[in-house]
């Protein structure tokens, strides 16, 4: 465990020490998550960004044993919820777990939400099962926790099907039935994609808003630096299932050390151009070159190396570690100190 996530261990209410999440394919091992470590500390919200397919829904999904296995294979690591290590769980105290004190929020409500039960039946669902609560009692809850997430007459909408409630309201929905339980742990897989700007800054203030009132702590997984920007006290980077640079929200921003994150940054649309400047005359976005590694066999060196416009030729023969400069700001970069 590196010296940010050891310094911290005292409050976290989640630890992610070394995982290692494989898949099985016809042309040999995926290394999904190769050794992540990283902790979600108890009322904070941590963003987890990178590209498609750097981990992120993987690592999270793991943590509830949500992946099939096969072809799924935790390769090593653990996953300690206030000191016990969810992998070592059976079903039935997964089960005691999920849905209860954490909840998940997945990228697409349409294909999360069952298409044959009501909108308040599946809100309620958590509740019979976890409080034990009576079929009128969840109800009620229902019908509350939609009201809650700003959902306008709840009682009507809590009949509905999710067919009947647009993107935002479906996401609404979803927030409401992951925080029935009133979860000690949220993770928010893409809480925001397909939603317009309006919708997006809405859903964003409604989870902060009942993060404040329950106290939850929340992991935000995104691909969107905006998002994070807006809700994140501290930010995990990953790329090709590594963790490549942590620090604070504020100065991630302000001084971003590895190369992949400046890429990042630099390919993230910014509201500083002048009033009045012609569009030919606007900064344009810089993009990242090449494409992301397949993660297919044992990764030699850097995996941003091939992409990378500060690489050298130790970067493409051994893996650079993680090193805390200062102020807990840890990155994984062997030039990322140089010009």
């Amino acid at each position: 465990m590196d010296a940010l996530t050891s310094s911290a261990a005292r409050d976290a209410i989640v630890e992610i020490n070394d995982l290692k999440v494989w898949f099985a394919s016809r042309d040999g091992i995926v290394r999904a998550v190769d050794g992540i470590s990283f902790d979600l500390l108890r009322g904070e919200t941590l963003g987890i960004v990178g590209e498609s397919g750097c981990g992120k829904s993987v690592t999270a999904m793991t943590m509830l044993q949500l992946i099939p296995s096969p072809p799924s294979v935790i390769a090593g690591g653990a996953i300690r919820y206030n000191g016990a290590d969810l992998l070592t769980f059976d079903e039935e105290r997964l089960r005691a777990i999920r849905g209860n004190e954490i909840s998940m929020i997945f990228q697409d409500p349409m294909t999360s939400l069952n298409p044959v039960l009501t909108v308040g039946e599946q809100i309620a669902e958590p509740a019979v099962l976890h409080r034990r609560l009576d079929k009128h009692a969840a109800r009620e809850l229902a019908v509350e926790m939609l009201q809650k997430v700003g959902i306008p007459e709840p009682r009507r909408r809590a009949d509905e099907y999710p067919h009947q409630f647009s993107g935002g309201m479906r996401q609404r929905a979803m927030i409401a039935a992951a925080l029935a339980c009133h979860p000690k742990v949220l993770i928010a897989d893409e809480p925001t994609t397909a939603l317009d700007v309006t919708i997006q800054a809405q859903i964003l203030e409604l989870m902060l808003n009942l993060k404040r009132e329950y106290g939850t702590s929340i992991i935000m997984i995104t691909h969107d630096l905006g998002v994070v920007a807006e809700t994140c006290a501290r930010v995990v980077v990953m790329y090709a299932g590594r963790k490549v640079e942590e620090a604070a929200a504020a100065e991630l921003f302000s001084t971003p050390l590895h190369p992949y994150t400046q890429g990042l940054l630099s390919a993230t649309p910014r509201l500083e151009t002048a009033p009045g400047t012609r569009r030919a005359d606007r900064p344009r976005l810089q993009e990242i070159p090449g494409m992301v590694p397949t993660l297919k066999g044992e990764a030699i060196g850097c995996s941003f190396a091939p992409r990378c416009y500060k690489a050298t030729a130790i970067c493409r023969e051994y893996a650079p570690r993680l090193e805390d400069r200062g102020n807990g700001h840890v990155v994984s970069c062997f030039n990322c100190g140089s010009a």
